[in-house]
């Protein structure tokens, strides 16, 4: 029931999907559905908490590598990967909730902000370690640039799956890592 109320608020919305059309998707009943959500605010809130459960098993183990310039190639071709496969359609999860949902439902908008902070919470520490190993100039901050980076990354998703144009999410994602890469330290001259 989760998963198909998850996929259909990923293309649908939450204000286009009904606790009807997910109960008719998963051949379920109401009780079961009352069984373990009281209304449908508490089935949305646990879908974003879902939706975060399968981003990170899809891109957890590139987040661990977020501290090296490949580490974050990686992360950005798989993005685009993903998104083509599902042919652009609903950008990202989390992100279409809560362009739809934060003005609207206080809990959930404070769940989702949350989530966001955990998002970036991996690119900072990331960017972190390349700082403490000399990789990026002394005032690169670490915070700002992962605030940065989410900001762009979900424009571009919002901007892809508006346009079905993967080019709109390849391009920001390539200016985003240039943009992270103008603050490279220099190389060390071997002389």
């Amino acid at each position: 029931m989760l998963r198909t109320a998850a996929e259909l608020i990923h293309v649908r919305g939450v204000h286009g999907t009904s606790v009807d059309d997910v109960l008719e998707a998963s051949g379920t009943g109401k009780s079961q559905f009352y069984r373990y959500f009281g209304s449908k605010d508490e089935l949305v809130r646990e879908v974003v908490r879902y939706q975060m459960e399968e981003w990170l098993k899809r891109v957890g183990a590139l987040l661990a590598r977020l501290d090296t310039w490949r580490g974050f190639e990686e992360w950005f071709e798989r993005m685009v990967a993903f998104q083509g496969r599902r042919g652009f359609v609903g950008g990202c999860p989390i992100g279409s909730v809560a362009a739809e949902m934060a003005d609207s439902n206080e809990p959930l908008r404070m769940d989702l902000a949350e989530i966001f902070h955990i998002r970036e919470r991996y690119v900072a520490n990331g960017l972190a370690a390349m700082k403490e190993r000399g990789e990026l100039v002394d005032d690169a901050d670490p915070e700002e640039l992962a605030e940065f980076v989410l900001a762009a990354i979900q424009g571009a998703l919002l901007l892809s799956a508006t346009e079905k144009n993967g080019d709109v999410l390849r391009h920001a994602l390539a200016h985003t890592l240039a943009h992270l890469r103008s603050f490279a330290a220099p190389k060390p001259d071997p002389a």
